[in-house]
């Protein structure tokens, strides 16, 4: 290849070649073009760069290195490659400031220094001489744009991505002239101003908007709707107020999460292809329109933490096959029925209505409409009812949380049908939470998907915000109902579980011995009657609450349990359990048949006496109750004490 002295045009981007050396390509003087993206270089940018001929460095118009592992700082002497229109040096390892150099590349069209650990400062004095400049990139590095204010830029920019660039603390003014921008990224750029009044006429032919993660004010305009061009607009983590106006009608994404928004919704939204709408935490109130269900296109909607009421929409024409895989509502004021409507949508994956009013019992065709469903929240509502068996069905359901609601009967013992559960999914092609979390944004065609980055899982006794590692959490909650009967052995075919918490129920008989196959709990919070000896076998365990049950024998020792935190809390509240962590000995003896025998009169004149005093209560019962409700209540909380020890008394 280096006798091809002819060479103009090499291009082998994208072929994940190692140790691509320069002084491959010694003589081709005639070289213009060059990428090689995606490859392995492992050099330092200046050793490579001087591998090259050097009768080419001042013809090459166009050098692509991004994604190639060089490393170092970019060399002063760039400037002697007059020609370059492009310099594409994105996802490496350089390190330094850019070079003031950098400025005598008049030629230069596209810039993109993106995703290196860069410091320093960018001034009009790098960027000045570049009046051809048309897309600049300098973001996720460390850099200051240092740019006055009333600077005059000599290029038109199409596009501009500065995010983690320190732009503010005042809006760049530099960009009032940009109006042939098209993309514009200045998210997290420390920014904390008033949205200028001429912002939405400078941009209103922009197709990608992000300057989210900021502390920007001010309020959307009613002309939103009018700017054609539209496609994804992230406007989330701001302090923007007032109402939501109609939306821009060929806009796709919409993220205005973590505003200050308020009033209702509006009864149109005037943008008939949304896929994604996320307006989570925000102060929206009022009902849900009936117009989300002519979105035929909508694949996310989260509607989460705000004052919405009212029921769900019923969307009466709603056609099967619709594409929808996340709706999030929860922290409302919603209420109904689980919705019927969800039977139209075969692709839901994700479904949070926690934090709501809904009621009645949970349906049994979720399992065989709703077959993708991975993950489903429901805690805090008033669902009643059993657990339908069919809900074990599901394939591909990794995360189940019915904590908090009115639910009764008993465990299925089919639980070990999750098959999620028990394998390996998040490594298999056939989990339809990972393609969709691992979507990416890139430059060409801005195409990115993502859930908000407020999916919320309960663990250890707090909440936790998930995003994109979602995928990796198996959990099932479903403490503080009625629950009643045993604890089904099946459990412990749920292998793959960080996380179960069957608390605050009224589950009585026996822990399964073998809960010590469940290695990869993070939280066990049970009710039951003794330890079996195979909790010592769990190595993972990072958190253990058997607190307050009736729990007796030695407590298990070895391996994790030896390491959790404050051990003792983790035991409290059963008065017959013995052994470390715990200062109860395990040597006193045991109470024998002799021994009961030889008390046994004593026992008899003990249940005498309970059963007069017995008969005395109910006719207090009865005189307090004509004197008054509230002494009655009264009297049977003490009541009740009396009889707790009573029961500890005799066992």
């Amino acid at each position: 290849m280096g006798n091809m002295t002819s060479l103009e045009v090499l291009k082998l981007g994208g072929n994940y070649l190692t140790g691509v050396q320069s002084e491959l390509l010694k003589n081709p003087c005639n070289l213009r073009v060059l990428t090689l993206w995606s490859n392995r270089i492992n050099q330092d940018i200046s050793e490579f760069l001087e591998g090259l001929p050097h009768c080419a460095w001042s013809k090459i118009e166009l050098l692509d290195l991004s994604l190639t592992n060089i490393s170092g700082g970019i060399p002063k002497w760039i400037n002697q490659w007059t020609d370059l229109s492009a310099l594409q040096l994105s996802s490496n390892r350089l390190v330094g400031s850019i070079p003031i150099e950098i400025s005598m590349l008049s030629k230069l069209r596209k810039l993109y220094l993106d995703s290196n650990q860069l410091n320093g400062s960018i001034s009009e004095e790098h960027l000045a001489p570049l009046v051809n400049l048309k897309e600049l990139d300098l973001s996720y590095n460390s850099l200051q744009i240092m740019i006055n204010s009333n600077w005059i830029p000599p290029f038109k920019l199409k596009l501009a991505y500065l995010p983690r660039s320190k732009v503010g603390p005042q809006f760049p003014l530099w960009l009032k002239g940009q109006n042939s921008i098209t993309n514009l990224d200045i998210s997290d750029a420390s920014i904390v101003d008033h949205l200028p009044d001429w912002f939405w006429t400078v941009f209103s032919n922009v197709q990608y908007l992000n300057i989210s993660c900021n502390q920007i004010s001010g309020r959307l305009p009613r002309t939103l709707e009018f700017m054609s061009s539209a496609r994804i607009f992230d406007l989330s983590s701001n302090n923007l107020t007032g109402i939501l106006p109609q939306l821009p009608r060929y806009l796709e994404e919409l993220d205005i999460s973590r505003n200050s928004l308020s009033g209702p919704l509006p009864r149109e939204f005037g943008a008939p292809s949304l896929m994604d709408l996320l307006l989570s935490e925000n102060s929206i109130n009022g009902t849900i329109p009936l117009y989300i269900c002519q979105l035929q296109l909508l694949s996310v909607l989260d509607l989460a933490k705000n004052c919405l009421v009212g029921q769900f929409p019923l969307c009466p024409e709603v056609s099967e096959g619709r594409s929808i895989s996340a709706i999030i509502l929860y922290e409302n004021n919603l209420s109904g029925k689980f919705p019927s409507f969800l039977q139209s949508f075969p692709e839901l994956i994700l479904l949070d209505l926690a934090h709501n009013k809904f009621d009645g019992v949970l349906p049994t065709w979720i399992a065989r409409k709703l077959r993708k469903l991975s993950y489903l929240r429901l805690r805090h509502n008033m669902f009643s009812g059993s657990i339908p068996v069919q809900l074990t069905q599901l394939g591909y359901l990794q995360y189940l949380d019915l904590a908090s609601n009115r639910i009764s009967g008993s465990i299925p013992h089919t639980l070990g049908n999750l098959k999620a559960m028990v394998q390996n999914q998040r490594q298999s092609l056939g989990n339809p939470l990972a393609w969709r979390m691992k979507g990416q944004q890139t430059l060409s065609c801005m195409i990115h998907r993502k859930y908000a980055g407020s999916l919320v899982v309960v663990m250890k006794g707090q909440y936790l915000d998930y995003t994109s590692n979602i995928i990796y959490m198996v959990g099932l909650d479903l403490s503080c109902n009625n629950l009643v009967g045993d604890i089904p052995v099946e459990i412990t075919s749920l292998v793959k579980l960080n996380n179960l918490n069957i608390s605050y129920n009224w589950l009585s008989g026996k822990i399964p011995k073998k809960i010590g196959l469940l290695d990869h709990w993070s939280l066990l919070i049970y009710h039951a009657s003794e330890i079996p000896s195979s909790f010592s076998d769990m190595t993972k365990l990072s958190k253990l609450n058997l607190s307050y049950n009736n729990l007796s024998g030695r407590v298990p020792t070895g391996n994790q349990l030896q390491t959790l935190i404050d051990p003792v809390s983790s035991y409290i509240g059963n008065d017959y359990l013995c052994g470390p962590p715990l200062c109860r000995n395990c040597s006193v003896p045991r109470v024998t048949e002799g021994d009961v025998d030889e008390h046994q009169p004593e026992v008899q004149y003990f249940y005498l006496g309970l059963a007069a005093g017995f008969v005395v209560g109910l006719w207090v019962v009865f005189v307090v109750f004509l004197f008054g409700k509230t002494c009655k209540i009264v009297y049977f909380q003490v009541f009740d004490k009396l009889l707790h020890a009573l029961q500890a008394s005799v066992a």
